[in-house]
């Protein structure tokens, strides 16, 4: 199985942290309410409340994706992950993503099957957004 991809190493700055661009492993499109993503950043856990979650050119909070069925993340689109008070230079990030699969489930229990991916990586946040 395919890997998450996690596009660069240096990430997009923003008026208040960074963005990660990802692109999701499976190969089709699933609705955002499959989408689980849990980060560290230097080894601490990024709340929740930090992070948001952007694909179709729609920005949203992380307790809004469990009940988005209606939209999805299309396997040639690169997610972005907003995630605040990161600061410039370099971190460590262990970034974590688990897509529900929806029509993958146990017939017996009708546990849903979940896909994990893990990256690991050095990334650098420059000092400035980009123009």
């Amino acid at each position: 199985m395919a890997k998450v991809e996690l596009i660069g190493t240096t990430v997009g700055r923003t008026a208040d942290g960074c963005e990660l661009r990802v692109r999701s492993p499976w190969y089709r499109s699933l609705p955002l309410s499959s989408v689980l993503i849990e980060l560290d950043v230097d080894g601490d856990a990024v709340e929740p409340g930090r992070m948001r979650f952007c694909v179709n050119d729609r920005d949203r909070a992380f307790d809004e994706l469990a009940e988005v069925y209606d939209e999805f993340w299309f396997v040639l689109d690169a997610g972005r992950l907003r995630v605040r008070d990161v600061e410039p230079g370099e971190h460590e990030i262990d970034f974590r993503l688990g897509l529900r699969i929806p029509y993958l489930f146990d017939e017996e229990t009708g546990a849903v099957h979940t896909i994990h991916n893990r990256v690991q990586r050095t990334i650098v946040v420059p000092e400035e957004a980009e123009a």
